[in-house]
């Protein structure tokens, strides 16, 4: 049985309050706010701990650290990827329903479905960039 300490509880706060999934160094910093005695150490013990309950669930790209999120009644769910600063967004949008083919040597478990772009922040910076650049050239 999974104790439900305070160090635990921030870490599902944070998790749950994310419009994102996070890495754990990013679960780490914002859980701190709430419990700054926190450990790093402490989070990874955690996030197994919360993955093995499957109140977690991990989000695994390749060439992308693992982020976690919550696991809902929505299950899997569409992801944005910004391709400048690299974190991962949940896309809020209903997934439609896939049927999976029956293979003979494959079981399919599971699928993700991800977008490319640039998220708010990071085209926002550009634009800024951009105006300082046109202003300095003339």
């Amino acid at each position: 049985m999974i104790r439900n300490t305070r160090q635990r509880e921030a870490l599902m706060r944070v998790i749950r309050e994310s419009s994102r999934p996070l890495t754990p160094p990013e679960i780490y910093e914002l859980a701190r706010v709430h419990y700054p005695k926190l450990g790093l150490r402490t989070v990874y013990r955690h996030i197994r701990d919360l993955l093995d309950s499957r109140e977690i669930m991990g989000i695994d790209y390749p060439g992308q650290p693992v982020r976690y999120e919550v696991v809902d009644s929505r299950g899997s769910r569409p992801h944005l990827i910004c391709r400048e600063c690299r974190k991962v967004f949940d896309l809020p949008v209903e997934e439609p329903a896939i049927v999976y083919p029956k293979l003979q040597d494959f079981v399919i478990e599971g699928h993700e479905v991800i977008y490319f772009g640039r998220c708010r922040a990071c085209v926002e910076r550009a634009q800024r960039e951009s105006s300082g650049s046109d202003s300095a050239s003339r």
